[in-house]
């Protein structure tokens, strides 16, 4: 339950909703037709798009006899927060959350159904505010 300091003298959040009240979700998918996966997912005022290749003949360098080779690239925009930075591709934290996406995602794919294979998956927040 959030603090007196979170909520309104009417007893809502600083974005309108009650304590006990969940933040709006819309979900559309198959929002690009180059890819062979996509989405659109918006949660309250946080916006992301997502795209997913695959599987397909990994390369020589990524190839793995054991599975499918995941390979996760997460990133923000630059217009996608109140202040506007320039966040380098490949920063700490975009990294980190690759890492945790791939380890997620991984762990929901049958991953031996797709032997010597790699599946791209792309996701990009479009507004966090």
């Amino acid at each position: 339950m959030p603090g007196p300091d979170l909520l309104s003298a009417q007893g809502l959040r600083l974005d309108g909703r009650r304590p006990n009240e969940l933040r709006r979700i819309r979900c559309k998918l198959g929002v690009f037709t180059q890819p062979d996966g996509s989405a659109y997912l918006e949660q309250g005022n946080t916006k992301v798009i997502a795209a997913v290749y695959g599987p397909h003949q990994a390369s020589k360098s990524k190839m793995s006899t054991d599975g499918v080779v995941v390979n996760c690239q997460y990133s923000m925009a630059t217009f996608s927060t109140g202040e506007r930075k320039n966040r380098p591709h490949g920063d700490r934290k975009s990294q980190e959350m690759s890492m945790h996406l791939r380890q997620a995602l991984s762990a929901a794919i049958k991953t031996e159904l797709y032997p010597r294979s790699q599946i791209d998956i792309y996701v990009q927040v479009l507004q966090a505010v």
